[in-house]
């Protein structure tokens, strides 16, 4: 699942809304209101879906940082700035691997395009039969993906038998029996582990966890990330959420941190980012909180509109989720992954999906 996605967190919105639960809860697109009626609800701990400004319901105008106290996990995106100026929660999901790209639609359908654990989902995103996604964690290789639902379970597919053992195939399973999951990681392709509403942690795969899940440290945990070694940190105060392919990239207080390198801004608003690579070298690309994409290379997409960024550690592809709910993309398209229909590279950010196509609003 891209990369870390390479890590997850049980949301701090779930585990801070969850710790207010426990102590309060836990923890991510219609440009129409909250609450419409083609929304699928977020089955959350009281609190979540609790707004601050006051506002109507309403579509978010960016993502915001994690914290703290609110740390977050890749392949989704559960608290938003709203017009306001005060926060929200909502679900907006998608990862990216080298041959495959999926996101959550406005409809709450998974889709995908390209081919993700040996199945093709074609040139224009295919529903994969899941539902009520919070977060998707699509492997960076492309040999598996899992889905963490708003009921606490965890379906995954692929060919990772690395991570999955020899039950999972190209069709979905539960990862585990449980139904109490807030959010899953991995650091490669190697394991998955995952962290329960009350902060349990779960690990399967390698390197010597096995299946099913394995139980590793004591309840209470805060948050969960796996670094490139296969290694679980439980409540690590300093990594606020898992870069969004592989784990070499983390966020931290100072910035988008890759290789013990801080990238992009200091001052607490870089929401989520990643690594991506190409002919011309590493890219790293970083979003921050007023919904502007910055790269090494200067800065991409439309500046102000982004709510979710994709990228794919192994290759040049990123695409970005806008707070109308289109999506556009640019670099390589193997396998047609974008979902243009065909697998012609974009040299320039192009939409590849019209507005109100990907869930972008608050609950």
């Amino acid at each position: 699942m891209s990369g870390f996605i390479a890590g997850a967190y049980a949301d701090r919105s779930t585990i801070g809304a969850m710790s207010k639960l426990f102590a309060i809860a836990m923890a991510s697109a219609l440009m129409g209101g909250c609450g419409g009626s083609n929304d699928t609800q977020v089955d959350a701990p009281p609190g979540d879906g609790a707004r601050d400004d006051g506002m109507p319901s309403g579509v978010p105008v960016s993502a915001a940082a994690p914290t703290a106290q609110t740390p977050m996990y890749q392949g989704s995106q559960r608290e938003f700035r709203t017009q306001g100026g005060g926060t929200c929660k909502g679900r907006a999901a998608a990862s990216m691997g080298v041959a495959g790209f999926c996101y959550l639609a406005a409809d709450d359908n998974v889709k995908c395009a390209g081919i993700v654990g040996a199945t093709n989902y074609g040139l224009t995103p295919s529903n994969t039969g899941q539902t009520g996604a919070e977060q998707i964690m699509v492997f960076f290789l492309d040999n598996g993906m899992c889905v963490t639902k708003t009921d606490h379970t965890v379906q995954c597919m692929g060919t990772n038998t690395n991570a999955f053992g020899n039950t999972i195939s190209t069709t979905f399973g539960r990862w585990t029996g449980r139904n109490d999951i807030a959010a899953i990681t991995t650091g490669t392709w190697s394991n998955i582990c995952g962290i329960t509403l009350t902060g349990q942690v779960y690990c399967g795969g390698m390197p010597s966890y096995g299946n099913p899940p394995v139980a590793v440290g004591t309840p209470g945990q805060t948050s969960l990330w796996v670094d490139t070694g296969d290694g679980p940190h439980l409540s690590d105060p300093d990594v606020l959420r898992p870069g969004e392919s592989r784990t070499e990239c983390t966020v931290r207080a100072n910035g988008l941190v890759c290789g013990g390198t801080p990238y992009g801004p200091s001052n607490g608003t870089v929401v989520s980012g990643s690594r991506s690579s190409g002919t011309a070298g590493d890219i790293y690309c970083w979003l921050d909180s007023a919904g502007s994409v910055g790269c090494t290379t200067g800065p991409r997409f439309a500046a102000g509109k982004v709510v979710y960024l994709a990228a794919s550690y192994f290759s040049d592809s990123q695409c970005a989720i806008y707070n109308d709910g289109s999506i556009w993309c640019i670099g390589s398209n193997p396998n047609g992954k974008f979902g243009t229909g065909n697998t012609a590279p974009l040299a320039t950010e192009t939409m590849v999906a019209p507005p109100g196509s990907a869930r972008v609003r608050c609950d």
